[in-house]
């Protein structure tokens, strides 16, 4: 019966030790005379606060367990043991195991000596992380597009009477200690007696260091006719005045030089696809290929064509006429008819072609001069209202700039600036923000403004589908920005395995926050970075070498 009970219970101890365990230590169970190992070499424990039973095997001798550096193991039971008897014997002994609170995996060695001639052996124990990280490789070595700025439209003096940008609300968009945006837009008013009314904005934007262009609507009425386009009477501009059109832009660039604004580039047309002024595609052509050195003798960049869905019709007739392209050094759209719902076919198409033309304009760049969101504007019912929504923003602007920066894109501008679906609220009762308080939309347009202006976009790559990134080196090397997307509902954590690193910060905008700092912990000294994610949010990091 004795012989029974002992090899039931010698059968239960090999569950157990195959059960907990990696490796064991048999090799040193064939020795001679008196010892004391652990059954197994290492043993894997849970993040969280818990024990773990290790067999001690022992023959001839007494013994006694110490703990090595580490943190995982606050106590065992028992730490000594074992006699002098001759015969091989098992004890159980019990670890009492920390958690883990970091993202890293730890390990502890534990010893036994066998007190009989001082023979040690180890354990080692090994304890997951809280969390396992999601990676993000970052390589600065693959360089893509230049990128320029962020920004937005300045309301026209003449469509937004009621709802100008006052000095103050400007200078908490562009003025320092601000948002960091680095472009602003402006109309190119069709009466000459309004073009002094942004001038101050203007002069105030480029003190600031912000790139301003601009871009006309109406190519005035002594230069107009009226026309029929599928069956609807639009503007037009007549082609024996291209000529007197293209004086009028170069009278507004000297206008503007003679105040003190140099302006950066300005449009042939905004929307020539609209019937703010209609143009064929092939009208846009001829224009900049016959007028377009006469506006960039002014030392000003012209931008082309501009139109409503940056779609082919118009894009490809620029870029594909050698003498037009010449002419052209920015190749500008807008991003109306969607961009970032792939699941949409037709949506899918426009996209995929608008992130090609960074492959085919010869180094030359794409900005995106215009979009909004504003779904559910024109309900009576608040609940309705999208725009005012932190989801909406986040899956809306921020996955389309996240996007565009993917496409290749060098600038990305918002439409109206103030206004209750734009960057900065407005007295529109259906604003989320009170007059000249920021939006969460105005926040995520930060992120990039702050963390990619003046930067070279490089390869990054994440291995979790709810999460995005792009990251940026800038001009010296010695500085890498990410802006991080999480559009799943739970913590993430983001390990950057990067070396060099020296020193890290980083501000992350959800629901309940904008743009607050957030820690950034070292992996190892100078080999990477972690970040944590909240839900819904969009976070930016800067690393620095």
């Amino acid at each position: 019966m004795k012989n029974i009970v002992f090899l039931f219970h010698f059968f239960l101890v090999g569950i157990l030790f195959s059960a907990c365990s990696d490796g064991g230590n048999e090799e040193v169970n064939e020795g001679k005379g008196a010892y004391a190992v652990f059954l197994k070499k290492m043993i894997l424990v849970s993040a969280g606060e818990n024990k773990a039973d290790v067999i001690v095997e022992w023959m001839k001798t007494s013994w006694e367990i110490t703990l090595g550096e580490g943190d995982i193991v606050n106590a065992i039971t028992p730490m000594s043991g074992g006699s002098g008897d001759g015969e091989k014997q098992y004890t159980k002994i019990q670890l009492s195991c920390n958690a883990n609170a970091t993202m890293k995996q730890r390990t502890q060695i534990i010893h036994i000596t066998n007190k009989t001639n001082e023979q040690t052996v180890d354990l080692l124990i090994e304890q997951d992380p809280a969390f396992k990280p999601i990676t993000l490789n970052i390589d600065p070595t693959v360089r893509y597009q230049p990128v320029v700025g962020f920004g937005g439209m300045y309301n026209p003096k003449i469509w937004c009477g009621g709802n100008l940008i006052s000095d103050q609300q400007l200078n908490k968009m562009y003025g320092a200690g601000g948002l960091g945006y680095s472009i602003l837009r402006l109309m190119v008013y069709p009466n000459e007696a309004d073009w002094s009314a942004d001038m101050e904005a203007a002069k105030f934007a480029q003190a600031n260091g912000v790139i301003v262009f601009a871009c006309p609507w109406d190519c005035t009425d002594a230069l107009a006719e009226q026309i029929m386009v599928n069956g609807k009477e639009v503007r037009h501009l007549k082609k024996e005045n291209y000529g007197a059109y293209a004086d009028h832009l170069v009278r507004y660039i000297n206008f503007m030089k003679q105040h003190g604004v140099n302006l950066y580039a300005i449009s042939v047309q905004n929307e020539p696809d609209m019937d703010f002024t209609y143009w064929t595609p092939q009208e846009v052509v001829d224009f900049v290929k016959q007028y377009g050195t006469r506006i960039r003798e002014t030392g000003v960049k012209l931008m082309s064509p501009e139109a409503c869905g940056t779609q082919p019709e118009y894009t490809d007739p620029i870029i594909n006429d050698a003498g037009a392209f010449a002419q052209t050094d920015i190749v500008a759209g807008h991003l109306y008819q969607g961009f970032v719902d792939l699941n949409n076919g037709y949506v899918k198409n426009r996209h995929d072609y608008i992130c090609g033309l960074y492959s085919r304009i010869q180094g030359k760049t794409w900005w995106m001069t215009e979009h909004l969101f504003n779904d559910g504007e024109k309900s009576d019912d608040p609940l309705q209202w999208e725009f005012r929504k932190w989801e909406y923003c986040l899956k809306h602007l921020g996955q389309e700039m996240h996007m565009c920066m993917e496409g290749y894109c060098s600038a990305y501008v918002y439409w109206y600036l103030k206004r209750f679906y734009g960057l900065m609220g407005d007295a529109d009762e259906r604003s989320p923000m009170g007059e000249g308080e920021i939006t969460k939309n105005g926040y995520i347009m930060a992120h990039y403004a702050q963390y990619a202006t003046g930067t070279t976009r490089v390869k990054a790559v994440v291995d979790h589908t709810g999460v995005s990134a792009t990251a940026y080196v800038n001009e010296t090397n010695d500085e890498v920005t990410v802006v991080l997307l999480n559009l799943t509902g739970a913590t993430q954590w983001v390990q950057i395995p990067l070396a060099g690193i020296k020193g890290g910060s980083g501000v992350e905008t959800n629901e309940n926050k904008n743009m607050e700092v957030v820690g950034i912990d070292s992996v190892t000294s100078g080999e990477g970075a972690i970040v944590s994610l909240s839900g819904h949010s969009i976070t930016s990091v800067r690393l620095t070498f």
